[in-house]
């Protein structure tokens, strides 16, 4: 009886270590799921402004003031997503004068670096000085150039700021006269200090005709002058003309700087200029306008159909594939085109309709944009965002209509906005990103409008009360850079403006026509 039990036992036993095997097996090869971690807020002390959180390259970059030890940043928050733990964990006080990583970890890990900016306003004014001090942060030499009738032995500076706001500077500046060698000035803040080293040089050129940035039909100038001599002003002309036009409005003097804009320019055009100030002129600087590039069909008069899909082009050869829109997707499993052309609803010729509708219960916003719908992914699709593109225009005009629904699609994010009129959004954007930018709306790898670093200007357009037919729309781009320069625009219109969020009204539609960019 006792042995029957024992073999009963051990036969028992085998078959759960049998079954143990059998499940450890399968969970082996089962995949963990796919949680992605991403920090949601975050702020230190001494922060300018919001922190800029680019998800796509899992970066946050803060920008402090001058008075903040970028050794010892105090942080207020951290957050972030799926209860992620952080690694290290976070302290009250963090190292930002290199790139910070924090780890982020779920059943994966992801890496995110905090990055910080910082700006100290540095300048050295001082009687017959000519341009603005240069700061050589690396050396730690700041070289001040006066005008060559200038004694450097017996000089007068008559304002410095080296270091951050508050700090104290010894010696007094203002009691040294002797430049006729380098000079020390030593810079204090709280327990931080830095040595500079003053030099000053001669310059025979009392005006100095600067850098130029043209664009098409304006250009921003630069020059020096030796400070406190007469108004300053710029003469150009066309590099074919003989004539020279003086430009002395809306010139802004800061030291012995000066800077102007030069309207009503030609684009794809050399030009020729030069600064002036009592009398004097500096060397003569040629530049071209930039060409006033572009985008075919942004009257939406060319549509071609294939298959079960409407393009907003002439046809899709790679010469004029330059539109595209969610239609691929959304008739991947119906007939519906939410994105059509329209005769009777136009400006002139054609328009574009969009209209939002639902597929298979799914929200597809009726939309239209520069690039490429690349495929469908799951309920989304992989998007390639914008077309070749090098000018700098300086708006977008154009009309729409505008019939927004109700919301009465969304997801858990934006669960807030059903009952709420939905929102349409016209929008072009000018980026650096050197290729078109990769969106992914199953995977939400979307555009960051406000944090994605490539992009260089912004023009926009939103709307959640409708229209009474068509109205004129002119809007213009904020340059968040002057020098950087475009490779890609993109252009968009979407009846719905949180429909790569598959949230929207299933009953707005926008028509968009008579698109122009402009170059004022």
């Amino acid at each position: 009886m006792k042995k029957g039990m024992n073999l009963r036992f051990a036969v028992l036993l085998s078959a759960v270590f049998a079954a143990s095997a059998v499940v450890s097996c399968i969970q082996n090869d089962i995949p963990y799921p796919k949680i992605v971690a991403d920090i949601t807020a975050f702020k230190v002390s001494g922060q300018k402004s919001d922190a800029i959180i680019n998800a796509t390259e899992r970066s946050v970059t803060v920008d402090l003031a001058d008075t903040v030890d970028l050794k010892n940043v105090i942080l207020l928050q951290l957050e972030v997503s799926n209860g992620a733990v952080i690694t290290p964990e976070p302290a009250s006080a963090i190292d930002l004068s290199e790139p910070f990583i924090y780890t982020l970890t779920t059943y994966q890990d992801y890496l995110w670096t905090i990055n910080a900016t910082q700006t100290v306003e540095r300048y050295i004014r001082a009687e017959n000085q000519i341009g603005n001090a240069i700061f050589d942060e690396y050396s730690k030499i700041a070289l001040v150039t006066v005008s060559s009738e200038t004694d450097r032995a017996d000089m007068h500076i008559t304002d410095m700021k080296i270091g951050p706001e508050g700090s104290e500077i010894t010696p007094d500046f203002t009691t040294v006269t002797d430049f006729s060698s380098s000079v020390e000035f030593t810079w204090t803040y709280k327990n931080r200090s830095e040595v500079w080293t003053v030099k000053v040089v001669k310059s025979s050129q009392g005006v100095v005709t600067g850098e130029v940035n043209a664009f098409a039909r304006h250009a921003i100038v630069e020059g020096e002058f030796k400070s406190g001599s007469a108004s300053p002003a710029f003469l150009y002309r066309k590099s074919s003309d003989s004539e020279w036009t003086t430009f002395s409005d809306g010139v802004t003097v800061n030291g012995g700087a000066f800077s102007a804009t030069i309207t009503g320019l030609e684009p794809s055009t050399e030009y020729v200029v030069k600064a002036s100030a009592g009398g004097m002129e500096g060397a003569e600087v040629s530049f071209t306008t930039e060409a006033e590039q572009h985008v075919e069909n942004m009257d939406f008069e060319n549509w071609i159909k294939e298959g079960k899909s409407w393009f907003p082009n002439l046809d899709l050869s790679d010469a004029h594939y330059i539109w595209d829109t969610g239609n691929k997707g959304a008739n991947t499993l119906s007939e519906k085109n939410p994105t059509m052309p329209e005769e009777s609803v136009v400006i002139s010729g054609r328009s574009a309709k969009m209209a939002s509708t639902a597929v298979l219960g799914i929200f597809a916003a009726g939309n239209i944009y520069t690039g490429k719908y690349v495929s469908t992914t799951g309920i989304g699709a992989r998007l390639d965002f914008g077309i070749p593109f090098t000018s700098r225009p300086t708006g977008m005009k154009g009309y729409y209509y505008y019939t927004p629904g109700v919301v009465d699609k969304a997801d858990d994010a934006h669960s807030y906005l059903l009952g709420q009129n939905d929102t349409c959004h016209i929008y072009a954007v000018l980026a650096d990103w050197g290729a078109p930018f990769p969106l992914n709306t199953t995977t939400g790898e979307l555009l960051d409008l406000d944090n994605n670093q490539g992009i260089i200007a912004i023009a926009s357009l939103k709307d959640g009360k409708g229209t009474d037919g068509f109205v004129e729309f002119n809007i213009k781009f904020e340059y968040r850079s002057l020098e950087r320069r475009p490779t890609h625009i993109l252009i968009v219109a979407s009846a719905s403006m949180f429909g790569d969020y598959f949230t929207g009204s299933t009953s707005s539609v926008l028509y968009a026509d008579e698109f122009e960019l402009t170059y004022e």
